[in-house]
């Protein structure tokens, strides 16, 4: 049986609650886009990491497979699987989306919004304003 670690910070637990159930709605939007857009576990990781990387320009592999969290030999093959499809270009060995993996990052995007919404339209009005007080306060 695996324990949860709990933290004795009353706001850490009510944070990672919450993020639990949000995380939960909208990655399963997200796995759901990734399926119905034939992308591997790994594809998506790297699509996450070039997200994270758009405003910084192009980038080696090396970088990349750091940002998604993987060894270089499961980067290169999903690097070249996403060149493949259209979603990266190449220049001097390094790697950036194309316009139509920009298109395909928006996608990405607009599924967590998704499923972020779809968390946000359970909730009621009174959880609702608590949590929208929260973040708005937080600014």
């Amino acid at each position: 049986m695996i324990t949860p670690t709990t933290s004795t910070d009353p706001l850490v637990e009510a944070l990672a609650t919450r993020l639990r159930l949000i995380d939960l709605v909208a990655w399963q939007r997200i796995a759901t886009w990734a399926e119905q857009s034939e992308l591997s576990f790994e594809d998506l990781r790297l699509l996450l990491a070039f997200a994270f990387k758009v405003e910084d320009g192009p980038a080696p592999v090396s970088e990349l497979a750091v940002l998604a969290g993987f060894p270089l030999e499961v980067a290169y093959p999903a690097t070249n699987r996403l060149r493949g499809r259209g979603y990266l270009r190449e220049e001097r060995r390094q790697f950036s989306l194309s316009r139509q993996g920009l298109e395909i990052v928006a996608e990405l995007d607009a599924a967590h919004r998704d499923g972020i919404q779809a968390y946000i339209n359970q909730l009621d009005d009174d959880e609702r304003e608590r949590l929208q007080n929260t973040f708005v306060q937080a600014r």
